[in-house]
């Protein structure tokens, strides 16, 4: 089990973990996208099975009521507990949204299209815990590193259960903000261990490390407005409005996503022009690679507008973004300030 447990297994491990947990995410996307975040009503199960039925033909012909009485016997619970913690907007929101009760109808693609994706989930969760289980191996290097192995099965998990709130409250937008948050932390921790384990020399140079960091903290906003126009656009997409009449549907935080993007494209480009002076070829091909991908999420952006939003474009932004954080965070830990 010793010679199982080493330094390259464990990498290894990792390193499938955070691309799964790239591919959940890209999935998830592809999922809203469809508009099959509904597709299973209930959750863990689907339509009250663990495997979704492939007709509506075995559901009671008041199944949307049943799940609605559901649903709204779940939020009624988490309402009190936000109620508790003086969280009384958020609880008026999900008990009384009226978009909150609504049910979906049965759609055979829909419900599939979102089992996979809790399947891809389940097997994330496999692969959490080996990831867990052989950072054990590193405890006498450093304690911090089975730490983050459990705090991130720990989170995983939680993961789920928010997961499960997103579904009981029918996408709702604060929700589904938060989910995408969690994961991004997920993301970050699973470098961290990377980085921790491998030993990777740190760089010293103080206004590339500021430069970093701050394009870094500037970009958790802007994840946050993106989620937050994702939000208006998935509405539009069970509207009567055509794609092409969207961009005039969009809100303010649209318009300050939009301008909001060449803050992190400056940053991502001096970046750059320091590195360069460093002759650092591992922190040149960084951050270069970043200032590619600020670029190709620019573009995309653009596409959507331009083009009239088409499926294939929204995924590709998002894990656009996740890169580009992914880049900052790993950075952001190779560097640090003089002493």
């Amino acid at each position: 089990m010793k010679k199982l447990i080493n330094q390259r297994n464990f990498l290894r491990i990792n390193a499938i973990t955070l691309g799964s947990v790239l591919v959940l995410i890209l999935v998830g996307s592809i999922v809203r996208v469809m508009g099959a975040g509904m597709g299973c009503p209930d959750w863990p199960k689907c339509f009250g099975s663990y495997i979704p039925p492939t007709t509506a033909e075995g559901l009671p012909e008041n199944y949307q009521d049943i799940f609605r009485e559901q649903r709204i016997a779940k939020n009624e619970r988490l309402a009190n507990m936000f109620d508790r913690f003086g969280y009384e907007k958020l609880s008026d929101q999900i008990t009384k949204d009226p978009d909150v009760l609504v049910e979906q109808e049965f759609d055979v693609t829909k419900a599939w299209i979102e089992y996979i994706n809790r399947l891809v989930g389940v097997l994330i969760g496999f692969l959490v815990f080996l990831n867990m289980i052989f950072s054990f191996a590193f405890r006498k290097k450093s304690f911090f590193i089975p730490l983050m192995g459990v705090l991130i099965f720990v989170l995983t998990g939680f993961q789920g259960w928010v997961g499960s709130l997103v579904v009981s409250t029918n996408l709702l937008h604060g929700f589904i903000t938060f989910h995408m948050l969690l994961a991004l932390l997920i993301v970050a921790l699973l470098i961290w261990m990377n980085v921790r384990v491998r030993e990777l020399p740190h760089y010293t140079h103080k206004p590339l490390k500021l430069i970093s960091t701050v394009t870094l903290v500037l970009f958790i906003p802007q994840l946050i407005l993106g989620t937050e126009v994702r939000g208006v656009i998935d509405e539009m997409l069970v509207s009567t409005i055509g794609r092409e009449g969207w961009v005039n549907q969009l809100s303010t935080n649209f318009q300050i996503h939009r301008s909001y993007s060449w803050l992190i494209m400056i940053g991502a480009v001096i970046s750059f022009y320091y590195a360069r002076k460093t002759k650092e070829v591992w922190l040149v091909n960084a951050t270069l690679g970043n200032v590619f991908l600020v670029f190709l999420a620019m573009i995309a952006g653009i596409g959507m507008v331009k083009f009239s939003f088409p499926f294939w474009l929204q995924p590709l932004h998002l894990i656009l973004a996740v890169g580009i954080f992914s880049y900052l965070f790993y950075l952001t830990l190779r560097l640090k300030f003089q002493k």
